[in-house]
C-alpha cells in the first residue's frame, strides 16, 4: 500500500500568528478540531493552494482545504498532492488519517516523520462523486451596516425559561430519528438520533441548548431530546431566527467561565448576562441584528436549511418563523 510520502509533499505550515495579523479574506488554519481547521480570516496573501490536506500535529485531525489559505507557523502540516487527486480521493485520505488520530496527542504529536509512514488502502476508495455545494458556504458580499452603539445588559432569564435535560445514559437508548443533544461541542450539540426514552420530553425547535461542561451554545432548528448535562433555553416570546443566533453568539462569549470542574447547570447559568443592541425604546433591535447576522459567513447554509424545513413543515401544517 502507498504511504503518505508516496502521494504527497509534506510541508510545514506557514503564515503568521493570528494576534499579529489584521482581519481580511484569507482563511488561516490552526490547531483545532472544528470549522475545518479555520480559526479566522486574515489580511495575508494565500501561501497554500487548494485543494490539499492540513493535519493538526497536536490532535492528528485532518481536513481537506477547498480554498487557498495560510496557517499559523506551528502545529500544522500541509499535504500537497504530488499528482492531481480528485476531491473524493483527498477526503478519503483525510478520513484514513482521522481514523488513526487516537494514537496522537500533545505528548505524542503527529509529526511529519510519523505522518509520512501512514499507509493508505486505495482499494477502498468510493466511486461516488461528492457534492460540496451545500457544505462549503459561498463568500458573502459584505454590506456596510450602520453601527448601533446602543447596547443594553439583559439577564438570560428575561427572555428564556431554563430547563435541564431528562436522562443521562446514551448507551441505554434505542436508535431512532429524534435529534439527541448532549454536552458535546460540535455538530450543533447532537450526539446522535435515538428514540425518546420514557418520561423524557421532546423540546421545541428554536430553543437554545447549552453544554454544561463547556458552556457551548447552539440554536436547535428541529425538535429534540436532551441529556441531563444540557441546559435548555425555551424562549418566553417569539424571536426572529437571526436574533436567536445572535444571542447564541453572545452566550458563547461567556463560555470561558465553564469547564468540567465548573459546570454551568441551571442555577449557575441563570446568572448569565448578555449584551444586546437596543432601539430608542430600549427593546431588542431585531432589525439591526438581522442585518448583522445575514451579513455573516455561513448564514446562507443556515438560511437554506431553514427554507427546506419550512417547505417540509408546510405539508404538516407546521410553521417555522424565519427571516424573509
Amino acid at each position: 500500500m502507498p504511504r503518505i510520502d508516496d502521494l504527497f509533499f509534506i510541508e510545514r505550515g506557514s503564515g503568521g500568528y493570528l494576534e499579529n495579523l489584521e482581519k481580511g479574506e484569507t482563511p488561516i488554519i490552526s490547531s483545532t478540531t472544528k470549522n475545518n481547521g479555520v480559526v479566522g480570516f486574515v489580511d495575508l496573501e494565500p501561501i497554500f493552494e487548494a485543494p490539499c490536506i492540513t493535519v493538526d500535529r497536536v490532535t492528528g485531525q485532518s481536513f481537506v482545504q477547498v480554498s487557498d489559505f495560510v496557517t499559523v507557523p506551528d502545529d500544522i502540516t500541509v499535504l500537497i498532492p504530488k499528482e492531481e487527486h480528485s476531491i473524493e480521493r483527498l477526503f478519503y485520505v483525510a478520513t484514513c488519517i482521522n481514523q488513526q488520530k487516537w494514537r496522537f496527542n500533545f505528548g505524542r504529536k503527529l509529526t511529519p516523520i510519523r505522518l509520512k509512514t501512514i499507509e493508505i488502502n486505495y482499494t477502498l476508495i468510493p466511486t461516488y462523486k461528492l457534492n460540496l455545494s451545500d457544505r462549503v458556504p459561498p463568500k458573502v458580499n459584505k454590506k456596510v451596516i450602520s453601527h448601533n452603539e446602543n447596547y443594553t445588559t439583559f439577564n438570560i432569564t428575561e427572555f428564556f425559561n431554563l430547563k435541564q435535560g431528562d436522562f443521562h445514559a446514551i448507551d441505554k437508548l434505542s436508535y431512532g430519528d429524534i435529534p439527541t443533544v448532549s454536552r458535546v461541542t460540535d455538530d450543533n450539540g447532537i450526539i446522535g438520533y435515538y428514540e425518546k426514552p420514557e418520561n423524557a420530553k421532546i423540546y421545541p425547535k428554536l430553543s437554545i441548548t447549552i453544554s454544561t461542561t463547556s458552556g457551548e451554545a447552539f440554536v436547535q432548528l428541529n425538535e429534540f431530546i436532551a441529556t441531563d448535562n444540557v441546559v435548555i433555553l425555551e424562549p418566553k416570546r417569539e424571536f426572529e431566527v437571526t436574533t436567536l443566533f445572535f444571542i447564541q453568539f453572545m452566550i458563547n462569549w461567556t463560555k470561558w467561565r465553564y469547564s468540567y470542574g465548573r459546570q454551568c447547570y441551571k442555577t449557575k447559568f441563570a446568572k448569565t448576562n448578555i449584551y444586546l443592541p437596543t432601539d430608542k425604546e430600549g427593546e431588542i433591535d431585531e432589525a439591526y441584528i438581522k442585518e448583522v447576522v445575514k451579513n455573516c459567513y455561513g448564514w446562507g447554509v443556515v438560511d437554506n436549511y431553514i427554507s427546506e424545513v419550512r417547505r417540509y413543515n408546510r405539508t404538516e401544517n407546521i410553521t417555522l418563523r424565519s427571516s424573509p
